[in-house]
């Protein structure tokens, strides 16, 4: 449980970072999927320790579901493209949600980490280009 509870926190946390700044894709739909992935390296390590059976094909699996949700989010209006960044963090949860489930927490929590940072990065950016041209 503790596991499913991490990756769900964990894709809450992204997720909420993109809905704050009003992009699709929010916590629910990250906590989702990043709990999606958590159960299937589970499931997988269960099943490699019973039968012989080859985990990573069926985590494989999922990237292409992961892909097709993420075309759902991205569209196109006259001078921009929109959804790229919330589509890449669909992404990024995928691995996130697997080393979580295969017991690699250090590398789950700081590839987490470094995902806020650089979503968070854009905002500041924007924020001190919009102070520096109001002066």
């Amino acid at each position: 449980m503790f596991r499913l509870i991490l990756s769900a926190i964990v894709g809450y946390i992204l997720g909420h970072e993109r809905k704050r700044h009003d992009k699709s894709g929010g916590s629910r739909t990250m906590a989702l999927i990043c709990m999606t992935a958590t159960l299937l390296a589970i499931i997988s390590q269960d099943l490699n320790c019973a039968y012989t059976f080859d985990f990573v094909r069926l985590m494989s699996y999922l990237l292409p579901a992961v892909g097709f949700i993420g075309m759902g989010i991205i569209h196109r209006t006259k001078n921009s493209v929109d959804g790229l960044t919330t589509s890449a963090t669909l992404l990024i949860l995928l691995p996130i949600g697997f080393a979580i489930g295969l017991n690699y927490y250090f590398y789950a929590i700081a590839t987490s980490i470094i995902t806020y940072l650089i979503l968070e990065r854009k905002y500041y950016e924007k924020r001190r280009i919009r102070t520096k041209n109001n002066k």
